[in-house]
């Protein structure tokens, strides 16, 4: 498993995230995420693909509620920005 700091994802990402290796992302010296490439996602049992997209929909709500902004905001924001860059 190959380690790499926030920077040199950045400066690397196309070499480093295209790869088939594990990768342990650090910031500040800290373990701070794992990227796992799939090579084929649909052999992930359903049961993970579940309890992921609930993971994801709790975080999301948590920093929703945190930023004091609801979801429909958000949903204007990103239409407003589309439009913008067609």
């Amino acid at each position: 498993m190959r380690t790499a700091g926030l920077r040199e994802i950045r400066a690397n990402m196309t070499e480093l995230l295209g790869g088939k290796e594990p990768l342990l992302v650090t910031r500040r010296g800290r373990i701070f995420g794992l990227y796992l490439p799939l090579g084929d996602a649909d052999r992930i049992p359903q049961e993970l693909r579940r309890e992921l997209g609930r993971m994801l929909s709790t975080h999301l709500a948590n920093q929703l509620a945190a930023g004091g902004r609801s979801e429909e905001e958000i949903q204007q924001d990103f239409d407003a920005f589309r439009r913008r860059r067609r």
